[in-house]
């Protein structure tokens, strides 16, 4: 449906008893896709049964209503009820927003989570999508991604320099910075792109999610860790007014259904990861980590993106702070429980 449709279908929408019908949560993901659709749809049950059937969220597939990146003017406009996305989408108009999709060299799945909730972050989210007259919440974790796949080995940084690499956000900003030319693709693709030379790598997700594509087809470098997504967020948002509009009662489930969703995909990303990575090495893949001389020059210029983005925007660098500081403080105790040096 077009920008338009939508647009002109936002005030009759908003003007409906916020009951009246079940609510739209258009998703950004395709419903089959393993973790995300699940997930999504673990939500739309988990809320429909604690408010016993009083708010009932009807789960669109990616493309279904509104493309990915139109999602969040749409749910604001009223237009949809509520998406299910990617924070680092908004990141053209609020950088901030990149840092609640998730943050390079950043924390795993407990700490992000920890952060947001008990550390100020989610303060910050809602105050980065006021201006989208939206609600958002972390809604399901995604674990650490793979590097990526490249159609050649990656044994020093001299072997960034040159490559046409699928990735946005800022890590796409941080690969800039050693000689590498981000480009931004459509998942779909991503397989003929590395296959016809237009691409030589590219970055999507974890094994489970890249096996469906077909990556190891067409390139035979898997690499790890994910230094630009080390964790990942989810994000549920829903227009304000419809937000506004639901009893405490009805709030505090969707919240609820949150929390749950975060450990449901944790623990089901995790456990399903190592037999694919099995089946790629079957495959002919080579599955490594990158070099640590790679990864220290990709740190350097993450610092390098992070103080120039700090620079520039307040939101990002109180958001920025935020993190660290959290960081600091939960990373102190971790290490007085460490069992790394026994």
């Amino acid at each position: 449906m077009k920008k338009t449709l939508l647009a002109t279908a936002a005030a009759a929408a908003l003007a409906l008893p916020v009951h009246a019908a079940d609510l739209t949560l258009q998703s950004a993901f395709g419903r089959t896709l393993p973790i995300l659709g699940p997930g999504a749809d673990r939500f739309v049950e988990l809320v429909s049964t604690l408010t016993e059937g009083s708010v009932n969220f009807r789960h669109l597939g990616a493309g279904e209503l509104a493309p990915p990146f139109e999602i969040l003017e749409n749910v604001g406009l009223g237009a949809i009820d509520a998406g299910w996305s990617f924070a680092g989408y908004a990141e053209g108009q609020v950088p901030a927003a990149a840092l609640f999709g998730s943050i390079p060299f950043g924390p795993d799945a407990i700490k992000y989570v920890s952060w947001v909730h008990h550390g100020g972050g989610l303060e910050l989210w809602r105050e980065a999508y006021e201006r989208f007259n939206v609600v958002p919440m972390p809604c399901g974790v995604i674990i650490s991604e793979a590097a990526g796949w490249f159609t050649r080995p990656i044994e020093s940084v001299d072997d960034l320099r040159g490559l046409n690499f699928r990735i946005g956000g800022l890590g796409g900003q941080i690969l800039t910075r050693v000689g590498a030319n981000p480009v931004s693709l459509p998942a779909g693709e991503i397989s003929t792109a590395l296959q016809t030379g237009r691409l030589d790598g590219a970055e999507l997700s974890f094994p489970s999610i890249d096996i469906l594509l077909g990556f190891d087809q067409v390139a035979k470098h898997y690499y790890f860790p994910g230094w630009h997504q080390p964790s990942g967020f989810i994000e549920f948002y829903m227009n304000a007014d419809r937000w506004a509009a639901l009893s405490d009662t009805e709030r505090r489930a969707i919240e609820t259904a949150c929390h749950d969703v975060n450990a449901w995909t944790i623990g089901q990303a995790v456990a399903v990861q190592s037999p694919v990575l099995d089946e790629f090495r079957s495959r002919g893949v080579e599955v490594n980590r990158l070099p640590d001389e790679v990864l220290a020059a990709l740190r350097a210029a993450a610092e390098e993106v992070f103080a120039e983005q700090s620079a520039a925007d307040d939101l990002f660098r109180r958001t920025w702070e935020s993190y660290r500081a959290f960081s600091i403080e939960y990373d102190a105790y971790q290490a007085l429980s460490a069992f790394d040096r026994f």
